[in-house]
């Protein structure tokens, strides 16, 4: 990232900083909590599955990131400075950007796909979140600890983005707005410098990753991050699409591979790279479970499946 990309983000989405240098500096990994049959597909595949938001666990979640956006954007006090602001570096900009979101918004809710994770912290590494264990998973739930390269690594390979959700509610989120114009009003140079066609682009995606990675703050201690993928907008030649059955529903997915891809500059996704370790969740099946992912990741060709693959000490209720 060079500085002008940096500052592009502090101005424009600094709660993606924020989040990012809190995981590096807290040596925060990432999480899935998910069912054994998921998991095994993603080791024996060799694939992470991005599904449609509509079949996501509450597809409202996409309408309150638009309700919040929208409200923010044509509420009266702090949504006229924001396009006074803009509109006074480019006339005309506000009308330009609102007709092309606005005429994207059917796409965003029924051509997204999206990968969910969780922050990791090291005093979850011996049993897991036991809230995450209740929400995810079933009765034969599975926590893959994952390495934090693959999704913050700077590269286009896919055109797919990790995002860090924001727990806000309308009001919250309106304040945040608020900054943001403030944040612009001081840095016109900068826009100007950036150019119209520039700064619109830029308004879109922060806009539609913003309606895609906004939750009501009462989920906030799920600490998620999502991975976007919008093969509507930017289609990629390393995700392979299919049609496969899940929860007893026919859908479309998409499929990012566990590989390197130097020529991309992405590393630290195969299988033995990416996983970092494997929790067991409550279960009567504990040792069983333990046993056979211990041999998926032997077959996936992990050196050290042994160590990865750990029984939560969470007892089953």
């Amino acid at each position: 990232m060079d500085d002008k990309q940096k500052k592009i983000i502090e101005l424009f989405s600094p709660h993606y900083l924020e989040r990012q240098q809190y995981i590096n500096a807290n040596n925060i990994k990432f999480v899935q909590y998910t069912s054994a049959e998921a998991a095994m597909s993603i080791i024996k595949n060799k694939e992470v599955w991005l599904r449609n938001c509509l079949c996501m666990n509450d597809f409202s979640e996409v309408e309150h990131g638009l309700d919040c956006l929208i409200n923010a954007f044509s509420r009266g006090e702090q949504s006229s400075p924001f396009q006074t602001t803009l509109e006074s570096i480019f006339p005309g900009i506000i009308k330009e950007f609102a007709d092309i979101f606005d005429s994207w918004i059917p796409t965003f809710k029924s051509s997204t796909f999206i990968a969910c994770v969780s922050e990791h912290p090291p005093e979850e590494d011996q049993y897991g979140r036991l809230s995450m264990w209740r929400a995810y998973g079933g009765n034969r739930g599975v926590a893959l600890v994952l390495n934090k390269e693959p999704f913050l690594a700077e590269s286009d390979a896919f055109h797919a983005y990790t995002n860090p959700v924001l727990y806000k509610d309308s009001e919250g989120f309106y304040k945040d707005f608020g900054a943001l114009t403030e944040r612009l009003e001081q840095e016109k140079e900068f826009l100007l410098e950036l150019g119209k066609d520039t700064v619109v682009n830029i308004l879109f995606n922060i806009f539609k990753n913003t309606a895609l990675s906004l939750k009501h703050p009462g989920f906030i201690e799920e600490r998620e991050w999502r991975v976007v993928y919008s093969p509507s907008i930017m289609k990629s030649d390393y995700v392979e699409s299919d049609i496969e059955v899940i929860d007893k529903v026919p859908q479309r997915v998409h499929k990012i591979p566990l590989k390197d891809i130097p020529e991309e500059n992405f590393y630290g996704a195969t299988v033995p790279k990416f996983i970092d370790k494997i929790i067991i969740g409550p279960t009567e099946h504990q040792s069983v479970m333990q046993q056979t992912f211990i041999e998926l990741l032997t077959e996936a060709g992990d050196e050290n499946a042994q160590e990865k693959v750990i029984v939560s000490g969470i007892p089953l209720r």
